[in-house]
C-alpha cells in the first residue's frame, strides 16, 4: 500500500513539473563579453529563442552564485514584452563534466582498486611468513630429525622466503608507481575543480512572444564578485641607443563558476563597489551633551539595503594602442581587449595583452657607493606617454636578459624613472683618503676631518652618463657643527646633506669624485658613527 502511494506521489509530481515545463524556454546563452571592474565584473550573455505566439518562461541556468541580484538587467527584441525577473536554484541539474574530467576520475578510482589490492596483497605476505615463521620446530626432542629431511625443509624454507621477497618488492615498486600516477591524476583533477561550483543558480524570465519567434534575441546582463584584474608590465630594453618598449598587461583572476569561453573583454579602473554620489554636507548642529541610550538603537527596525548604483558616463573617442583600444571616460580608463579570450573559472592568474608602448628614454647610470658597490641602469621616459600610468609590477629585460622587477608608481611628474638592472661593467670604488683625514682637540672641543674619494671605471666600448649620490651628515643637534670644506664641485642639498654629481666617461676611461667635511662637538661625549 505504501508502495503504490509512494508511486502516485512520484507520477504526480512528474505530472505537475510538466504542467509547468510545457512553457518553459532554456536557452543556451553563452557568455560574449565580459566588463571586468577590480573586484567584479559585468557578464553578458546572448541567448537565441524560438517560439510560437504566448506566454513562457525563458530559463538561464548553470549561473554563477556570485550574481548580485539587484544587477541583473534583461533585454529583449520588440517582439518580446518582458514580464518579469526572479531567481531562483534548480538543485536536480547535474553538472556535465568534460570527457578528459570524466577519464581521469575513472582512471583515480581503478588506481585506488588497484592499490588497494596491492596493499591486501602484502598483508597476506606477511600472514604467511609469520605463519611458517612461528611453526618453524621439526621432530621432537626425543626422535630428533634426520639430516635428509632437514636439508628439504631447508630448501622449502629458503623457497618460500625467496618468494615472499620476490613478491614483496614487486608489490612495492608497483605500489610506488601507481602512487605517483595517483598523484599527478589529483593535482590535474584539484587544478581543474579549483573554481568550479555546483552551478545550480537560474534567472527565469517571464515574456509574452506578441507574435511566432524566430531567433529572436535576448540579452541577459549581471554583476558578480570573485573575480578582478590587476596590470602589471613588461620592460624591454635592447640598449642605451633603442627606445624602450613597455608592454601593460592585465592579469585577471576568477572563481565565478562561469568559465569565459571566447569572450571580448574589456578592463576598467572603476569600481561598481564604490558607487559613484557625491557626499553632502549637512548641518553640523551644535546642542548640549546628552547620554546616549544604546538600547534604544537595537529597537529601531533596520533599514534596507540601498540598490548598487550603475555607472554610467559618455566615452571619449578611443585611442588605438596596439592589442586594446583606450578610452578616457570622465572618471576610469577602459582597455577594449580587441582578441577574443577564453579564462576559465580556476582563480588562476590568467595574462591579457593590452598595449606596447614604444618611449624614447634619457638612459642614465646611477651610483650610491655608500649604500651599494653596483651601478644601476636607469630610463627616464615621459610620464605623460604611458597610458594613464596605472600602477602595478613590471618584468624588466635588458639586452635580452631578465635583469630583475621594478614597480611603476602613478606619479603626477612629468618623467618617471625607470630601473632597468645593474651595469657590472661600470665599477665603483669609494675609499677614505686617511692622509687628508685627522682627528684633532681645540680646548673642550673635538674635530673629526674627513676626506673621501669614488672612482668611477667605465669598461664599456662606449661612453657612459653617470649620476654619482653620496652624502655628508646632518647635525640634530646645536652642539654638534657639520661643514662642509669641500664639496668636490657636487651639488649640496643643505637639508638631507647629499652630494650629487654627473660625470660623462669616457669609454675604458675613470673620473674621480672627491669631497671633505669636518665635524666638530664637545669632547666629552660621543656621538653616532657616519
Amino acid at each position: 500500500m505504501i508502495n503504490k502511494i509512494v508511486v502516485s506521489i512520484c507520477i504526480f509530481g512528474l505530472e505537475l513539473s510538466n504542467a509547468f515545463a510545457q512553457n518553459d524556454l532554456k536557452t543556451n546563452a553563452n557568455i560574449t563579453h565580459v566588463t571586468v571592474f577590480r573586484s567584479q565584473a559585468q557578464i553578458t550573455r546572448l541567448a537565441s529563442i524560438d517560439a510560437n505566439e504566448g506566454l513562457y518562461n525563458v530559463i538561464f541556468d548553470k549561473l554563477s552564485p556570485y550574481i548580485n541580484m539587484n544587477s541583473v538587467e534583461v533585454k529583449a527584441d520588440q517582439a518580446i514584452t518582458i514580464l518579469s525577473v526572479m531567481n531562483r536554484n534548480q538543485y536536480l541539474n547535474k553538472e556535465e563534466k568534460p570527457e578528459s574530467i570524466k577519464l581521469m576520475e575513472d582512471s583515480l578510482e581503478s588506481l585506488n582498486a588497484s592499490l588497494a589490492d596491492f596493499k591486501a596483497d602484502k598483508e597476506t605476505i606477511l600472514f604467511q611468513k609469520e605463519l611458517m615463521l612461528a611453526n618453524k620446530n621439526v621432530g621432537s626432542n626425543q626422535t630428533g630429525v634426520k639430516t635428509d629431511e632437514l636439508e628439504d625443509l631447508i630448501t622449502l624454507y629458503h623457497k618460500k622466503l625467496n618468494e615472499f621477497k620476490t613478491d614483496w618488492f614487486r608489490l612495492t615498486k608497483l605500489e610506488n608507481k601507481y602512487t605517483e600516477i595517483k598523484q599527478k591524476l589529483s593535482q590535474q583533477l584539484a587544478e581543474y575543480n579549483n573554481g568550479q561550483l555546483q552551478l545550480t543558480n537560474e534567472i527565469v524570465v517571464s515574456i509574452k512572444a506578441n507574435r511566432e519567434l524566430q531567433n529572436a534575441k535576448m540579452e541577459l546582463g549581471y554583476l558578480v564578485s570573485n573575480v578582478g584584474w590587476q596590470p602589471f608590465y613588461d620592460i624591454r630594453v635592447k640598449d642605451t641607443k633603442s627606445p624602450v618598449n613597455i608592454m601593460c598587461k592585465a592579469k585577471i583572476t576568477q572563481g565565478t563558476g562561469e568559465d569565459w569561453k571566447n569572450v571580448m573583454l574589456k578592463l576598467t579602473t572603476a569600481n561598481p563597489a564604490e558607487g559613484g554620489n557625491k557626499p553632502e554636507l549637512q548641518t553640523n548642529w551644535l546642542r548640549f551633551y546628552e547620554p546616549i541610550d544604546y538600547n534604544a538603537n537595537l529597537r529601531k527596525p533596520m533599514s534596507a539595503a540601498p540598490q548598487m548604483q550603475r555607472l554610467k558616463s559618455e566615452q571619449d573617442v578611443a585611442e588605438s594602442v596596439g592589442m586594446a583600444s583606450v578610452a578616457e571616460t570622465a572618471i576610469n580608463t577602459e582597455f577594449i581587449v580587441n582578441t577574443p579570450y577564453s579564462i576559465p573559472s580556476d582563480n588562476a592568474p590568467h595574462s591579457v595583452d593590452l598595449n606596447v608602448l614604444s618611449l624614447l628614454a634619457e638612459y642614465i647610470y646611477q651610483a650610491v657607493p655608500r649604500l651599494e658597490k653596483d651601478v644601476f641602469v636607469t630610463a627616464r621616459v615621459a610620464a605623460n606617454d604611458l597610458v594613464n600610468n596605472l600602477q602595478g609590477e613590471a618584468n624588466v629585460y635588458f639586452d635580452g636578459t631578465f635583469t630583475g622587477n621594478t614597480y611603476i608608481n602613478s606619479t603626477a611628474e612629468d618623467t618617471l624613472t625607470l630601473s632597468l638592472g645593474i651595469d657590472k661593467r661600470i665599477q665603483v670604488e669609494r675609499k677614505k683618503l686617511k692622509e687628508f683625514s685627522s682627528k684633532s682637540f681645540f680646548g673642550n672641543t673635538k674635530t673629526e676631518s674627513n676626506t673621501w674619494e669614488v672612482i668611477i671605471r667605465n669598461t664599456r666600448k662606449e661612453s657612459i652618463k653617470i649620476l654619482l649620490e653620496d652624502q655628508v651628515p646632518v647635525s640634530t643637534d646645536k652642539e654638534i657643527e657639520v661643514k662642509i670644506t669641500d664639496a668636490g664641485n657636487a651639488s649640496v642639498e643643505n637639508e638631507s646633506g647629499k652630494l650629487k654629481w654627473i660625470f660623462n666617461v669616457a669609454p675604458e676611461q675613470s673620473q674621480t669624485a672627491k669631497f671633505s667635511f669636518e665635524v666638530k662637538y664637545p669632547k666629552d661625549k660621543k656621538i653616532n658613527s657616519y
